[in-house]
Protein backbone atom coordinates (compact mmCIF):
# COMPACT_ATOMS: atom_id res chain seq x y z
CA UNK A 1 0.00 0.00 0.00
CA UNK A 2 0.69 3.44 -0.79
CA UNK A 3 2.16 5.51 2.44
CA UNK A 4 -0.17 8.34 1.22
CA UNK A 5 -3.07 5.73 2.43
CA UNK A 6 -1.92 5.54 5.40
CA UNK A 7 -1.68 7.52 8.66
CA UNK A 8 1.65 7.29 10.85
CA UNK A 9 0.62 7.05 14.34
CA UNK A 10 3.55 8.25 16.64
CA UNK A 11 3.12 6.60 20.53
CA UNK A 12 4.80 8.81 23.02
CA UNK A 13 2.42 9.57 25.98
CA UNK A 14 4.09 6.73 28.08
CA UNK A 15 4.65 7.23 31.91
CA UNK A 16 8.48 6.24 31.27
CA UNK A 17 8.17 4.90 34.78
CA UNK A 18 11.51 2.30 34.26
CA UNK A 19 13.39 5.02 33.51
CA UNK A 20 12.95 7.08 36.89
CA UNK A 21 12.57 10.95 36.94
CA UNK A 22 14.45 12.25 33.31
CA UNK A 23 12.08 11.96 30.37
CA UNK A 24 13.01 9.14 28.55
CA UNK A 25 11.81 10.91 24.87
CA UNK A 26 14.15 13.56 25.74
CA UNK A 27 17.17 11.69 26.92
CA UNK A 28 20.33 11.93 24.28
CA UNK A 29 21.15 9.04 22.29
CA UNK A 30 23.19 9.55 18.94
CA UNK A 31 23.14 12.89 19.33
CA UNK A 32 19.33 13.87 19.50
CA UNK A 33 16.97 13.67 22.26
CA UNK A 34 15.47 9.54 21.84
CA UNK A 35 11.81 10.39 20.46
CA UNK A 36 12.86 12.70 17.63
CA UNK A 37 14.47 9.53 15.83
CA UNK A 38 11.92 8.31 15.04
CA UNK A 39 9.56 11.60 14.74
CA UNK A 40 12.12 12.95 12.20
CA UNK A 41 12.25 9.43 10.30
CA UNK A 42 8.28 9.42 9.75
CA UNK A 43 8.36 12.84 9.17
CA UNK A 44 10.63 12.27 5.81
CA UNK A 45 8.24 9.97 4.71
CA UNK A 46 5.12 10.38 2.57
CA UNK A 47 2.01 9.43 4.84
CA UNK A 48 -1.85 10.62 4.25
CA UNK A 49 -1.64 11.89 7.38
CA UNK A 50 1.00 12.60 10.61
CA UNK A 51 -0.32 11.84 13.90
CA UNK A 52 1.32 11.91 17.82
CA UNK A 53 -0.12 10.67 21.02
CA UNK A 54 1.51 12.99 23.58
CA UNK A 55 1.48 13.51 27.14
CA UNK A 56 0.45 17.32 27.60
CA UNK A 57 2.27 20.33 26.96
CA UNK A 58 3.36 21.64 30.75
CA UNK A 59 5.13 17.85 30.82
CA UNK A 60 6.77 17.58 27.36
CA UNK A 61 6.82 21.31 25.62
CA UNK A 62 9.77 20.35 23.91
CA UNK A 63 8.71 17.35 22.25
CA UNK A 64 5.45 19.35 21.42
CA UNK A 65 7.33 21.74 19.84
CA UNK A 66 9.55 19.46 17.51
CA UNK A 67 5.79 17.56 16.47
CA UNK A 68 4.69 20.81 15.44
CA UNK A 69 7.46 21.71 13.49
CA UNK A 70 7.37 18.80 11.14
CA UNK A 71 3.79 18.70 10.59
CA UNK A 72 2.18 16.70 13.31
CA UNK A 73 -1.22 16.31 13.96
CA UNK A 74 -0.88 16.30 18.14
CA UNK A 75 -3.37 14.93 20.25
CA UNK A 76 -2.88 14.79 24.06
CA UNK A 77 -3.26 11.54 26.24
CA UNK A 78 -3.46 12.60 29.73
CA UNK A 79 -4.62 9.61 31.29
CA UNK A 80 -1.34 7.55 31.53
CA UNK A 81 -3.53 4.83 33.56
CA UNK A 82 -4.83 3.46 30.54
CA UNK A 83 -1.91 2.64 29.17
CA UNK A 84 -0.87 2.19 25.59
CA UNK A 85 -4.53 1.00 24.52
CA UNK A 86 -5.57 4.82 25.63
CA UNK A 87 -3.39 6.24 23.03
CA UNK A 88 -4.12 3.76 20.39
CA UNK A 89 -7.49 4.67 20.91
CA UNK A 90 -7.18 8.66 20.61
CA UNK A 91 -5.32 7.92 17.05
CA UNK A 92 -8.05 6.17 15.44
CA UNK A 93 -10.59 8.42 16.51
CA UNK A 94 -8.99 10.83 14.93
CA UNK A 95 -8.23 8.98 11.85
CA UNK A 96 -11.73 6.92 11.38
CA UNK A 97 -13.16 10.18 9.71
CA UNK A 98 -10.01 10.58 7.07
CA UNK A 99 -11.58 8.48 4.29
CA UNK A 100 -8.46 8.19 2.09
CA UNK A 101 -6.35 6.59 5.40
CA UNK A 102 -6.61 2.93 4.70
CA UNK A 103 -4.98 2.25 7.98
CA UNK A 104 -2.91 3.37 10.37
CA UNK A 105 1.33 2.12 10.88
CA UNK A 106 1.82 2.57 14.53
CA UNK A 107 5.05 3.65 15.60
CA UNK A 108 6.64 3.77 19.29
CA UNK A 109 8.68 7.25 20.01
CA UNK A 110 11.34 4.65 22.51
CA UNK A 111 12.17 2.92 19.30
CA UNK A 112 14.81 5.35 17.75
CA UNK A 113 16.66 2.93 15.61
CA UNK A 114 14.27 1.76 13.25
CA UNK A 115 15.03 2.33 9.69
CA UNK A 116 13.10 4.31 6.98
CA UNK A 117 13.58 0.91 4.86
CA UNK A 118 11.58 -0.82 7.59
CA UNK A 119 8.47 1.00 7.58
CA UNK A 120 8.61 0.86 4.00
CA UNK A 121 8.93 -2.84 3.81
CA UNK A 122 5.45 -2.52 6.53
CA UNK A 123 3.66 -0.69 4.40
CA UNK A 124 4.67 -2.26 1.16
CA UNK A 125 3.50 -5.30 2.53
CA UNK A 126 -0.09 -3.92 3.72
CA UNK A 127 -2.63 -4.84 0.85
CA UNK A 128 -5.45 -3.44 1.94
CA UNK A 129 -8.01 -2.34 4.74
CA UNK A 130 -7.88 -6.24 6.30
CA UNK A 131 -4.03 -6.49 6.23
CA UNK A 132 -2.58 -5.98 9.68
CA UNK A 133 1.56 -6.60 9.08
CA UNK A 134 3.95 -6.55 12.17
CA UNK A 135 7.45 -6.35 12.80
CA UNK A 136 9.06 -9.20 14.61
CA UNK A 137 12.93 -10.50 15.53
CA UNK A 138 11.89 -13.71 15.11
CA UNK A 139 10.14 -14.48 18.32
CA UNK A 140 8.08 -12.08 18.73
CA UNK A 141 5.29 -9.31 16.87
CA UNK A 142 5.78 -5.75 17.83
CA UNK A 143 5.50 -2.58 16.34
CA UNK A 144 5.85 -0.23 14.27
CA UNK A 145 2.47 -2.02 12.31
CA UNK A 146 0.07 -1.28 9.77
CA UNK A 147 -3.01 -1.93 10.92
CA UNK A 148 -5.96 -1.84 8.50
CA UNK A 149 -8.97 0.16 8.87
CA UNK A 150 -11.34 -3.12 8.66
CA UNK A 151 -10.01 -3.74 12.48
CA UNK A 152 -10.62 -0.38 13.75
CA UNK A 153 -13.26 -1.45 16.10
CA UNK A 154 -11.20 -4.04 17.64
CA UNK A 155 -8.68 -1.18 18.47
CA UNK A 156 -11.11 1.00 19.99
CA UNK A 157 -12.23 -2.02 22.28
CA UNK A 158 -8.51 -1.98 23.48
CA UNK A 159 -8.12 -1.55 27.34
CA UNK A 160 -4.60 -1.65 28.99
CA UNK A 161 -1.00 -1.85 28.34
CA UNK A 162 -1.17 -4.90 26.07
CA UNK A 163 -1.88 -2.60 23.00
CA UNK A 164 -2.90 -4.61 19.98
CA UNK A 165 -0.04 -7.59 20.68
CA UNK A 166 -2.96 -10.01 19.97
CA UNK A 167 -3.98 -8.47 17.08
CA UNK A 168 -0.31 -8.08 15.64
CA UNK A 169 -0.06 -11.73 16.51
CA UNK A 170 -2.26 -12.88 14.18
CA UNK A 171 -0.72 -10.76 11.65
CA UNK A 172 1.81 -11.12 8.39
CA UNK A 173 5.22 -10.73 9.75
CA UNK A 174 8.12 -8.52 8.50
CA UNK A 175 11.19 -9.65 10.01
CA UNK A 176 14.59 -6.94 10.98
CA UNK A 177 17.42 -7.61 12.85
CA UNK A 178 16.39 -6.90 16.60
CA UNK A 179 18.89 -4.13 16.97
CA UNK A 180 16.31 -2.25 15.03
CA UNK A 181 13.66 -3.10 16.97
CA UNK A 182 14.79 -2.65 20.32
CA UNK A 183 13.19 0.34 22.75
CA UNK A 184 14.75 2.30 25.32
CA UNK A 185 13.09 1.28 28.56
CA UNK A 186 16.06 2.13 31.14
CA UNK A 187 19.29 4.47 31.40
CA UNK A 188 21.46 1.24 30.26
CA UNK A 189 19.71 1.16 27.40
CA UNK A 190 21.38 3.98 26.54
CA UNK A 191 24.71 3.25 27.88
CA UNK A 192 25.16 -0.66 26.88
CA UNK A 193 24.05 0.50 23.17
CA UNK A 194 26.31 3.79 22.93
CA UNK A 195 28.09 3.50 19.93
CA UNK A 196 31.85 2.52 20.33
Amino acid sequence: MRTEQIAAVLLAAGASSRFGEEDKLMAEWRGKPVAVHALETIASMIFGELVAVVRPIDRAPVLHRRLERRGYNILVNDRQEDGISGSIIRAVEHVMPIRKCRGILICLADMPDVPQTHYNRICMAAKDVRSVVASTDGFSSSPPAFIGRKHFPELLALRGDQGARALLSRGMQIETMGASLRDIDTPDDLTERRPE
